[in-house]
C-alpha cells in the first residue's frame, strides 16, 4: 500500500512564492540598470515588476482556489510585488531627482535653513533669502541662477550668479520706499546647458 505525502505548510507555499518573485524582481532590476541608459526608461522598470508581480500572484491565487488548492503560492508572489518590488521601485524613483533624471527645481529658503513658501517686506525694506537649484548633475558645469520680475518698484539680486548644483546662493529682495501694498511674484530661473528649472517666490508688501 502506497502512503501518501502530506501535503505542504501553508507558510512554505507563501515563503517559496515570496522568494520567487523577490528573486526574478531582482534579477529584472539588476539587468535593467546594466542595460538601460542613465534617465530613460528607469521609471517604467521601478512600476512594472511591481504592477506584474501583484495582479499576477492574486490571479494565480484565484485560480488555485478554484481548483480547490492553497493559494499560498500566489499569495506569496503579491506580497512581494509590495516588498521589494514596490518599496525598492518607489526609493529608485525618488532618487531620479537626486540625480538629475527628473527634472530640475529652485527651492527658497532662510540665511538659517528653512524654507519660504512666502515672505512679507515693508516698503524700503530689504532682507536675505537663500536660493538652492536642484535636480541637477554637478559633473555637468555649473548652474546659472537670474531673476524676473515685472513691478520695478522691487528688485533682486542674486549672488553668486552661477553655483554648483544642489548649492545655495543669496538673493537680496528690496522694495522701494513708495512701494504699493500688494502681491508681487519673483520668477527665479535656473539653467545648466539646455536643460532649466524655475521657481516661484511670492512677496507681500505691506507696511
Amino acid at each position: 500500500m502506497t502512503s501518501l505525502r502530506p501535503p505542504r505548510p501553508s507558510y512554505q507555499l507563501t515563503l517559496a512564492g515570496f522568494l520567487l518573485g523577490s528573486l526574478l524582481y531582482l534579477v529584472v532590476r539588476t539587468v535593467g540598470y546594466a542595460l538601460l541608459p542613465a534617465c530613460e526608461g528607469h521609471t517604467v522598470l521601478a512600476l512594472l515588476p511591481p504592477l506584474i508581480l501583484g495582479p499576477g500572484g492574486i490571479a494565480l491565487a484565484a485560480q488555485q482556489i478554484s481548483r480547490q488548492r492553497r493559494p499560498a503560492l500566489g499569495l506569496g508572489l503579491a506580497i512581494s510585488s509590495l516588498f521589494p518590488a514596490l518599496g525598492l521601485g518607489v526609493r529608485d524613483i525618488s532618487e531620479l531627482r537626486t540625480v538629475g533624471c527628473a527634472g530640475g527645481y529652485v527651492v527658497f529658503g532662510t540665511p538659517s535653513g528653512g524654507r519660504l513658501p512666502e515672505v512679507t517686506l515693508r516698503p524700503g525694506q530689504t532682507i536675505e533669502v537663500t536660493v538652492r537649484p536642484g535636480g541637477f548633475q554637478a559633473e555637468l558645469g555649473p548652474v546659472k541662477l537670474s531673476a524676473q520680475l515685472l513691478p520695478s518698484v522691487l528688485s533682486a539680486v542674486i549672488a553668486p550668479q552661477e553655483v554648483v548644483a544642489n548649492t545655495t546662493a543669496i538673493m537680496r529682495l528690496s522694495a522701494a520706499a513708495n512701494t504699493p501694498t500688494q502681491q508681487y511674484t519673483v520668477d527665479v530661473l535656473a539653467q545648466q546647458g539646455k536643460r532649466g528649472a524655475d521657481g516661484q517666490l511670492t512677496v507681500t508688501v505691506h507696511p
